[in-house]
């Protein structure tokens, strides 16, 4: 067995290890996954216990409390040296190939469309398959009303919202959901390099997607709520705002 002297040197090298670890821990917790944040505390209350364990024993000093010493020593290690967890993509929600129009459609068959695909909006695109402009069926029921005439008397581009704002399948869901909130739109057609058409990501994929028992899911659990407040936010306040009316 270990003389006591010399294993009070080594518990002490092992704790101020530990201490290192522990802090370089709680600088690193922001970039480290929810679940592992959670283990980080599951930890620290075990840290906390062992302290006052050994402060209630002295100096009394075994091969078993250095060896609890070292394995809270590696689990904050291990924790610590986890590296970023790669961000949520638009790619890796989006709805692919969306049903789509084109402005001279008349609002009967974009409606047609959205009844058959059971969506509540549509990209319009252009003849090389670019987006030009969303509609919602909103769009469509408010123009029907505003004009007193039949839908199939009227155009797409009578009623949709004109310079979509898109996104790319490399972009962040943070940046995606940035962009609902800044432009108030719950849907954000995505662009190829080429600016054509190829996906749609919605806030009900997010919704979806923050439900899901998934390793991307907890940055959508995160940001849904201020994302949906930012989104629902007045448009009358938001137009009232020096920073929009600058815009």
């Amino acid at each position: 067995m270990k003389p006591v002297g010399k294993m009070s040197g080594e518990l002490e090298t092992v704790l101020g290890d530990l201490a290192k670890a522990r802090d370089e821990a709680r600088l690193k917790a922001h970039l480290l996954s929810m679940d592992t944040r959670r283990r980080l505390a599951d930890v620290e209350i075990e840290i906390e216990n062992f302290e006052q364990k050994l402060s209630t024993r002295g100096d009394w000093v075994a091969e078993h409390v250095i060896a609890t010493a070292r394995g809270l020593l590696h689990s904050v290690t291990d924790l610590a040296s986890r590296p970023e967890p790669e961000p949520t993509r638009v790619r890796d929600l989006m709805s692919r190939d969306p049903i789509s129009c084109h402005a001279d459609d008349s609002l009967c068959d974009a409606a047609q469309r959205m009844h058959d695909g059971d969506v509540g909006a549509l990209p319009v695109i252009d003849d090389q398959g670019n987006p030009i402009g969303m509609l919602t069926d909103r769009d469509i029921c408010m123009s029907a009303w505003a004009s007193g005439t039949s839908l199939k008397s009227m155009s797409v581009a009578d009623a949709m919202s004109h310079g979509a704002k898109t996104c790319r399948p490399s972009h962040t869901l943070r940046s995606a959901m940035d962009l609902m909130v800044t432009y108030q739109v719950r849907r954000l057609p995505v662009v190829a390099d080429n600016g054509a058409l190829v996906g749609i990501v919605s806030l009900a994929d997010i919704a979806r997607l923050a439900q899901a028992p998934a390793a991307l899911s907890h940055e959508a659990r995160a940001w849904m709520p201020s994302v949906l407040a930012g989104i629902c936010e007045s448009t009358v306040a938001l137009r009232a705002s020096p920073a929009r009316r600058a815009s």
